[in-house]
């Protein structure tokens, strides 16, 4: 498991909810969590992915005039922008 500078770890003892800063990357053998000082193994944090349109997206919203819009409908946009030309 690698472990890398910035991120923030999380004991899962809820009793203990310790919490570190990694400083230095590093390698943690056998490809396993680290662990906190009390035992208990320690997880990063979840964070919900952000999601952005790309470069061709955009250029497709202009070439179509269209308003930004949430990916499934810039598919059918397509598809039909495709069917019909």
């Amino acid at each position: 498991m690698e472990i890398r500078k910035g991120e923030r770890w999380r004991c899962q003892n809820r009793s203990c909810q310790a919490e570190i800063l990694v400083r230095v990357s590093s390698e943690v053998p056998d490809g396993r969590n680290p662990r906190c000082s009390c035992g208990q193994v320690m997880k990063k944090p979840y964070v919900p992915p952000e999601i952005t349109t790309g470069p061709l997206t955009r250029e497709i919203e202009q070439r179509l005039q269209l308003p930004a819009s949430p990916p499934l409908e810039i598919l059918a946009a397509r598809r039909a922008h495709h069917n019909n030309g």
